[in-house]
């Protein structure tokens, strides 16, 4: 929920974050500080088709009221503000411990507040347009607040320099305890980059990853995100094992899990200089199985559990859906934990809806539905605009059952108990209202059938989640993941049908914003 009008109010969401006008892409500098969650954003002010690149801002105490904020970063004679990320500047590592008693402490530091004194620290990328490898048309830029992100000093100078690479972007940035440095982890084309430095603009290259491991098509990987995670005990636990993992999260452009945009994990280990995956070369893991969940980052310096959000939307046709004066939003943010499967080495990443944003929801009037549909059940699972359904499903082999988030045919997600697990199929159809002449690629590229296989056993917890043109499906405690864009005619209650066979279904609630 933001702060803004819209013009648009029949897509615009209620509950996931959008610009208050303009073109949206890429969140960037995710970071909590002083008690408050800042999404900084690859942003257009000025029209809805990607532009010149700022910096939006925007923050929130509780991660669904969202306040937009003036502009952070904004494009120069040097060049647009391209992605990166932000943290929290405790060691003063990049910008001078500031003193505010003396007259020329305050002159070098600025105006400051007593408790304002601890700095954030943006890492971005400057892009020059038309600009080549040996003028650094693709460079490291850094800025700096000191007043908790209201306003920015950029510094003049890069503080890494192109080596001659056409793509050379997208700077995430955290602390690596074990090895008291600050690590950089970029994109450079079909691999990714790992640099290092204590602090400073000092920063040595110490490693690659990726050319030989997972998916890659004609473009470069975009948006990398590297980050621990405890293994959990098991499942439900709650209890973390002593162990961690790191995980690597980086998207590609045109080859995703639905076509186009998709992010990708791997999991492994990360010694401050290698990351080493515990993946064969060929295996491919999707963070989220829709067509619309891309750039996925998760928040630095945030205490306890770590959050993800990701850009809603897909390259093939970003630019031609149908929202009037605002384009772009943002995934519900995601809490991640890591599982290994029982009886293997295998490591799975779970996503949850936060507490905080779940429980922010008001209940639904009880769901009254049979324990045991007959095939031919049709069920309301809620009309809310922004609703979320929680079930239980227990399929026998060969049982189906169709989710439809907007009570029509618009979106469908089959789900189907095979002999080792879950069969699940998404059908989506192109929006009925558009200008065919003008949204030939929403036409061409948005609708989508594919098909994805979950193995298990056939009980397993769900959660639906819609919003006036999204929906995501949590299945399996989070285990597979479906981000959908829609755009129907008339939204009506989102509907359950059993379509054949044997089907429990329990524990179902629901809540609305």
């Amino acid at each position: 929920m933001t702060d803004a009008a819209s013009s648009s109010p029949e897509f615009r969401p209620l509950l996931h974050f959008t610009p208050p006008k303009g073109w949206m892409n890429d969140p960037n500098g995710l970071v909590h500080h002083a008690g408050q969650y800042h999404l900084f954003y690859q942003y257009h002010p000025d029209d809805t088709a990607w532009g010149p690149m700022h910096w939006g801002h925007a923050s929130s105490r509780d991660l669904v009221h969202w306040t937009h904020r003036p502009v952070a970063l904004t494009p120069d004679e040097r060049g647009m503000c391209f992605s990166g990320s932000a943290v929290v500047d405790w060691r003063h590592a990049f910008v001078p411990e500031c003193e505010i008693t003396t007259a020329p402490r305050k002159t070098e530091c600025g105006t400051l507040r007593a408790d304002m004194v601890t700095p954030l620290v943006a890492f971005f990328t400057r892009h020059l347009p038309g600009g080549s490898p040996e003028r650094d048309h693709q460079s490291q830029a850094m800025a700096a607040s000191r007043d908790g992100g209201r306003s920015w000093q950029v510094r003049e100078a890069a503080i890494l320099d192109n080596p001659g690479l056409q793509d050379f972007r997208d700077p995430k940035v955290f602390w690596h305890a074990q090895s008291e440095h600050w690590v950089m982890i970029l994109s450079e084309g079909q691999e990714l980059g790992i640099y290092r430095t204590r602090g400073g603009a000092g920063w040595k290259k110490v490693s690659v990853f990726g050319a030989e491991f997972g998916a890659h098509d004609a473009l470069a990987w975009e948006c990398p995100d590297l980050f621990p995670l405890p293994i959990m005990k098991g499942e439900g636990t709650g209890l973390e094992s002593g162990e961690e993992r790191w995980v690597l999260m980086v998207g590609v452009q045109r080859c995703g899990p639905a076509g186009g945009s998709g992010t990708q994990v791997f999991i492994g280990d990360f010694d401050g200089i290698r990351f080493t995956p515990h993946q064969a070369p060929e295996t491919v893991t999707w963070f989220d199985k829709g067509a619309d969940c891309y750039a996925a980052q998760s928040f630095s310096d945030h205490p306890g559990e770590r959050l993800v959000i990701g850009w809603m939307s897909n390259w093939l046709y970003a630019h031609q859906t149908p929202t009037g004066d605002w384009r772009g939003a943002m995934t519900i943010p995601r809490t991640l934990s890591l599982h290994r499967e029982e009886g293997s080495e295998r490591y799975v990443l779970h996503q949850a809806i936060p507490d905080r944003v779940r429980d922010s929801a008001a209940a639904l009037d009880a769901l009254i539905v049979p324990r045991r549909p007959p095939p031919g059940s049709m069920l309301e699972l809620g009309e809310a605009e922004a609703a979320l359904a929680e079930f239980q499903l227990t399929l026998a082999t060969g049982a189906a059952v169709a989710l439809r988030p907007f009570g029509d045919d618009s979106l469908i997600v089959r789900l189907e108990g095979v002999g080792a697990g879950l069969d699940i199929t998404v059908e989506r159809t192109a929006p009925v209202e558009v200008d065919v002449a003008a949204a030939a690629d929403l036409i061409e590229h948005f609708p989508h059938r594919t098909r994805h296989f979950l193995p298990g056993g056939r009980r397993i917890a769900c959660q639906l989640l819609r919003d006036r043109c999204s929906a995501e499906l949590f299945i399996d405690e989070g285990r597979l993941v479906i981000t959908e864009l829609a755009f129907p005619s008339v939204p009506l209650a989102m509907t359950l049908s059993v379509e054949q066979g044997e089907v429990g279904l329990g524990a179902v609630s629901g809540r609305h914003w």
